[in-house]
């Protein structure tokens, strides 16, 4: 059985070959950024793999158009795009909560 770790938190929930590292966090209440629910074209649902890369699928080309070719260096996917393909433990850092314009105006 494969299983997703989020941190910080430590939470972690188990997964189905094919599931997404989203699919996962949805279930588990993750909150995971978002504004398109997981489809791939918003680019917000950013998590910076820790752990067990080898376990996820390639990197996409919805990644790619997202992210730019940073991944070798940042470690950075989509959650979205990232699906489990085998059986071990996959380890992943939550991006930190961007703030609104609005807030950061008032600081």
């Amino acid at each position: 059985m494969a299983g997703v770790t989020f941190e910080p938190g430590g939470q972690r929930g188990e997964a189905q070959p094919g599931e997404s590292v989203f699919e996962v966090a949805r279930r588990l209440e993750v909150a995971v950024e978002t504004s398109c629910v997981g489809q791939g074209t918003c680019g917000l649902c950013r998590v910076k793999v820790i752990g067990g890369e080898t376990l996820l699928s390639p990197y996409t080309e919805v990644e790619e158009k997202h992210l730019g070719n940073v991944y070798w260096l940042t470690k950075v996917r989509l959650s979205c795009q990232a699906r489990l393909t085998g059986d071990g433990e996959v380890v992943v850092e939550l991006a930190p909560k961007r703030q609104s314009q609005s807030q950061s105006k008032k600081k």
